[in-house]
């Protein structure tokens, strides 16, 4: 192609590379990949702080940050001057600083809207040149959970929040008579994640997650009323959810879909003339919690969200070519109750929680160059790709594209007044104009652009020249490279250049094992030994390849498996929550459920005490059992399962496959039912390691495991020691004298034969051996833990009384302790321990403690024996 030529020419070679990137991107949206921001993150307060942060950014683009001190039970409001963080403490009141909103009015004073915990109501903060003021908004019943503030024209305050003595979604407002609230939504429960925007017109926009039927929802007052709308229904979405308009009013949110396994993701909505429009932003994981968003000013979303599988905060934008993703910390547990907001060059800040560490942490990309600032539009600072002085990468995005041309082209007038005019002057004429938008089209050398993988192929160059072809490389990277069986394993193609297909291979030795596909496939190995994973990528049409191969090890399971919360000898039952210690794989960080165990398997309060809920595709629980004599054995499953599918779970016995249990539907969570194994387990004699591991299924909810004798089994019949029978001697008559008379009659004395005397059979008796009376055990869990009122419930799982005399219960770190008076708790029963004073009864304690004792955001419930030994615990934490 020869380029040569006037201006015009250049212009249109110009409009045609436009047109051609055009029609590229609608070919192949998503095509052109943005390169990841380099960020930078700091501590701003330390100490057990930084939980629901809200972020604003004042006039000179400094960053102002709310936030609770959950150690101290305070809000904090913190601010950068350019010199350094400030922190000051806004409220000390009680527990106040849960769900902060902030928002700054014109003269960048700070507002802050935030629930008041100790008394459940809705309060507000703002700040003057006189100092801190706190208000109550709203005190009728337990409000003020999941604020939104903003501040219309006025400056006067709105917000939306929930309701949860009512469960309704609600909206207050002031004006200059005062507070007033009303109810916006009040069908079922209504109202968590809220969050505010207001239009123009200064109308506010509610979008929120409607709890009676999980759908997202919306709702908008125009003046005469209030209009309520369903944005999504498809499974369980709209958590997290955060709202921005655009410049035409046009709401657009981002939120998290918490379905299943398989939609766990970040989503986005967006709403036009012709109505909501879906689409899934995130889907690499457990990913989209404590979503933020904003829009820049060409209308495009920029979203900070939590990435729950890797503990990292991530960040998410969106262009002309699609959604761009990426991590920003992923130092630690980070991430958790992200806010974000971006400068007046649209460069984006975050403020997130440490929670690994317990510290407010603030993200924003790396400094600008001296002397030159991010054009708007682009996604960072412009920089020099070749050491020549001159900025080429005009939209920061760490290369020389297409997209710097475009980018220059639109904001020449803005560059031209913000300079440095040297950075930008390709020409060389002094002046920023239309030579420089044709100067930097020739520094690229007319890129080849591929929208997609395609046949291997040379271009010409303007200069004549032909460019070798791209090569393809293969490359992939595995989550693990070593592990116990059931080892789940994630592989992701870093696979570079044409190809169009990628073909896995998993092979143990010389013996192929599978197949796979894609660019992400996982596989969960099932055996113990060393394993060759080999990839290849392949362009079809040209049949040009490449290979890689890595090395894998797979352990058989060890001896580091420990039985919880005691051995667990069978035939019996195993409770499915009472999996060995550190004997599991789950997907997702927190217990979901928030009950009995301080890990990251998901138990909830249900079934016969406690249920193992939330399962997904990947994930295994590992149990310890003991047998006194080898056998066989059936396996049996107490589950429910609220799909239509029967779902296996897999079964293996001491790292070995072992077969199955289909679990048929039961027709709804709270319905169980018992499910048999499909083949039986011959256990040895001593320990062995069950495992069940849910390999492409999800959506289980388990009580209990059995295991049972297959078959009639044999009472050992006792061996009796007799006595032996004596054997009875003969008593000889003596010899008898023969007399000789003198006449010829013999008389003979005939011998005697002694009648042996037998001793009778004796009775063999059997004592059998004396079943010793075994000392008190302690089947005792503790079965729930109300933060907010102040009791803990205990109840007896055993089939006999105990006496918990000398027992002792302590919340977290043990600093507040109650010894049990004497106290005898029936089989069956529950008792609840009350932290306030009263007289005891026979199912009530009260403990007398003269102050709250649990932590209302977090607190553990331990019940230890009078030893010292721990024999159940319960950790609570407020939903998010």
């Amino acid at each position: 192609m020869d380029v040569r030529g006037g201006p015009l020419a250049r212009f249109r070679l110009l409009c045609l590379a436009v047109a051609l990137l055009a029609a590229l991107l609608l070919i192949a949206p998503g095509a052109g990949q943005v390169a990841a921001l380099s960020w930078q993150t700091e501590i701003v307060d330390s100490g057990g702080v930084g939980w629901y942060t809200s972020l604003a950014l004042d006039g000179a683009g400094n960053p102002r940050i709310s936030y609770f001190d959950e150690k101290n039970g305070d809000l904090k409001y913190a601010s950068h001057d350019g010199s350094g963080w400030r922190t000051v403490t806004v409220d000390a009141e009680g527990t106040v600083g849960w769900y902060t909103s902030l928002a700054l009015d014109g003269a960048g004073n700070p507002r802050i809207s935030y629930l008041d915990r100790t008394n459940n109501d809705l309060k507000y903060a703002w700040a003057d040149g006189s100092g801190w003021h706190a208000e109550t908004v709203d005190a009728a019943g337990m409000v003020g959970w999941y604020t939104s503030l903003a501040l219309d024209g006025a400056g006067n305050p709105r917000i939306s929040y929930f309701d949860a003595t009512n469960d309704d979604l609600k909206y207050a407002w002031r004006d200059g008579s005062g507070w007033h609230a009303e109810t916006v939504d009040s069908k079922y429960t209504v109202g968590w994640f809220t969050s505010l925007a207001l239009d123009a017109a200064g109308n506010p926009r509610i979008s929120y997650l409607y709890e009676g039927t999980d759908d997202l929802r919306y709702a908008w007052n125009d003046g005469l009323g209030w209009r309520i709308e369903v944005v999504d229904t498809e499974g369980y979405v709209g958590k997290c959810s955060s709202l921005a308009l655009d410049d035409a009013g046009n709401p657009h949110i981002s939120y998290f879909d918490d379905s299943d396994d398989t939609k766990d993701d970040l989503k986005y909505a967006r709403r036009d003339g012709s109505g909501w429009h879906i689409e899934v932003v995130d889907s690499e994981g457990w990913v989209g919690w404590y979503t933020s968003m904003v829009l820049d000013v060409a209308g495009n979303p920029q979203i900070s969200y939590f990435d729950d599988t890797n503990d990292s905060l991530k960040y998410a934008r969106r262009d002309g070519s699609g959604w761009q993703t990426e991590t920003v910390d992923a130092d630690g547990e980070v991430g958790m109750w992200t806010s974000l907001a971006i400068d007046a060059a649209g460069s984006p800040r975050i403020s997130y929680l440490d929670q690994g560490n317990g510290n407010l942490k603030f993200a924003a990309p790396s400094l600008s160059p001296p002397g030159v600032d991010p054009v708007p539009g682009g996604s960072g600072a412009p920089t020099d790709t070749d050491g020549d002085g001159l900025y080429d990468d005009v939209n920061g995005n760490g290369r020389r594209d297409f997209g710097d041309i475009l980018l220059f082209f639109d904001r020449m007038e803005w560059i031209a007044k913000n300079g440095p005019r040297a950075a930008f002057d390709f020409n060389g004429n002094g002046v920023i104009d239309f030579g420089d938008t044709i100067r930097l089209f020739n520094l690229l050398g007319a890129p080849h652009i591929t929208p997609a993988p395609s046949p291997a192929e040379t271009i010409e160059s303007p200069n004549g020249t032909t460019p070798s072809p791209v090569p393809i490389v293969a490359g992939f990277t595995m989550d693990r490279s070593a592990g116990e069986v059931p080892l789940p394993v994630r592989f992701t193609s870093t696979s570079t250049g044409p190809f169009d297909e990628l073909a896995w291979s998993i092979a143990r030795g010389p013996a192929p094992v599978a197949s796979m596909a894609g660019a992400t496939p996982e596989y969960l190995f099932h055996a113990a030994g060393n394993y060759t994973v080999a990839l290849t990528a392949v362009n079809v049409s040209t049949g040009e390849s490449s290979s890689v191969s890595r090395s894998l090890s797979v352990l058989a399971p060890t001896s580091g498996n420990q039985p919880y919360p005691s051995p667990h000898p069978v035939p019996g039952k195993v409770e499915a929550e009472d999996y060995d210690l550190g004997g599991f794989s789950d997907t997702t960080a927190p217990n979901e459920g928030g009950a009995y165990r301080v890990d990251a398997v998901d138990i909830e309060v249900g079934a016969s005490n406690y249920d193992v809920a939330w399962t997904r595709a990947g994930e295994h629980l590992n149990y310890s059992v003991d047998t006194t004599a080898a056998g066989a054995f059936t396996l049996s499953l107490r589950a429910s399962n609220p799909d239509t599918a029967t779902k296996p779970v897999a079964v293996y016995l001491d790292g070995i496959y072992a077969g199955s249990v289909p679990v048929g539907s039961t027709g709804g969570w709270p319905s169980y039912r018992e499910f048999p194994a499909s083949s039986t387990l011959s256990l040895p004699a001593g320990r062995s390691v069950v495992t069940l591991a849910f390999e492409g299924v999800s959506r289980l909810n388990l009580d209990w495991l059995s295991l049972e004798h297959a078959g009639p089994v044999p009472t050992p019949t006792p061996t009796a020691t007799a006595t032996p029978v004596p054997t009875a001697t003969p008593t000889a008559a003596p010899t008898p004298t023969v007399s000789v008379i003198p006449t010829p009659t013999v008389t003979t004395t005939p011998v005697t034969t002694a009648t042996p005397t037998i001793a009778p059979t004796p009775t063999v008796s059997v004592t059998p051996t004396p079943t010793a009376v075994p000392t008190q055990g302690y089947s005792l869990k503790v079965t729930g833990l109300d933060l907010v009122n102040e009791r803990v419930s205990i109840a007896n799982t055993g089939g006999g009384g105990i006496d918990l005399q000398g027992c002792t219960l302590s919340n977290e770190g043990a600093a507040r302790v109650y010894t049990f008076p004497p106290f005898m708790l029936g089989p069956g029963a529950t008792a609840t321990v009350h932290s306030t004073g009263g007289t005891d009864t026979a199912t009530d304690l009260y403990w007398g403690a003269g102050s709250e004792v649990w932590n209302d955001f977090r607190d553990t419930a331990t019940l230890k024996r009078p030893d010292g030994t721990v024999i159940s615990s319960l950790t609570r934490y407020l939903n998010p």
